[in-house]
């Protein structure tokens, strides 16, 4: 799709012409559905992490995509941190996952059916991942103020896995969150699985283009 009007053909193949075409990043789309919607609803500040072929992200704030401010990485992206002078993905992605598991013949799927069967190398390849993705994040949230953090993407299907090992990962790094906080924080914190079975994007597509008219 380089270098293609991808406005130009929408607008061409649609009957009836829109005024304007909205282009939303996925994960920013994924979390204005999230916040408007589904399991950050009610928090002022949240993040949103999608996890997949590599690491999404998106940092709102009453409503809005912030790029810049405390806490937020160049361009919001997480994509774009280092963890141990490498770039997060080489950690925490499918690639990552699957080259730190070492069969060729396995993929992401496999190795968490694995993790639950009882596999320990499976399940420290994924304690692994996901506990340097909380520590990473920890530090982030703190200094944005958010009160939330919803995961989606295909790896967070198997939430079982990847809450606890990200869950001491954010402890370690500066954000406890509800098992782990006392007082206080044990009402506003949250670290949440998407709630809306994969609707949450289009949800906050439509209320990008909403908020245009």
């Amino acid at each position: 799709m380089y270098g293609t009007d991808v406005r130009t053909d929408l607008l061409d193949g649609l009957r009836r012409r829109p005024a304007d075409v909205v282009f939303l990043n996925d994960a920013h789309a994924f979390l204005i559905g999230e916040w408007s919607a589904g399991a950050a609803r009610g928090h002022t500040r949240a993040i949103g992490i999608t996890l997949g072929t590599g690491v999404g992200s998106a940092f709102l704030a009453e409503g809005r995509i912030l790029d810049r401010g405390p806490g937020i990485p160049p361009e919001g992206r997480m994509d774009l941190t280092r963890l141990g002078g490498a770039p997060l993905e080489e950690t925490v992605s499918r690639r990552a996952i699957l080259a730190r598991f070492g069969d060729p013949a396995a993929d992401v799927r496999d190795i968490a059916e694995r993790a639950r069967s009882g596999q320990r190398r499976a399940r420290h390849v994924l304690d692994e991942a996901f506990g340097a993705l909380g520590r990473v994040l920890g530090p982030r949230l703190a200094a944005f103020g958010a009160s939330a953090v919803v995961v989606g993407g295909s790896m967070a299907r198997s939430w079982n896995l990847v809450a606890p090992a990200l869950n001491a990962g954010l402890a370690d790094g500066g954000w406890p969150v509800p098992d782990q906080a006392g007082g206080e924080e044990r009402h506003t914190r949250a670290m949440r699985p998407a709630g809306l079975a994969g609707d949450a994007a289009l949800v906050g597509a439509a209320r990008a283009v909403a908020a245009r008219e």
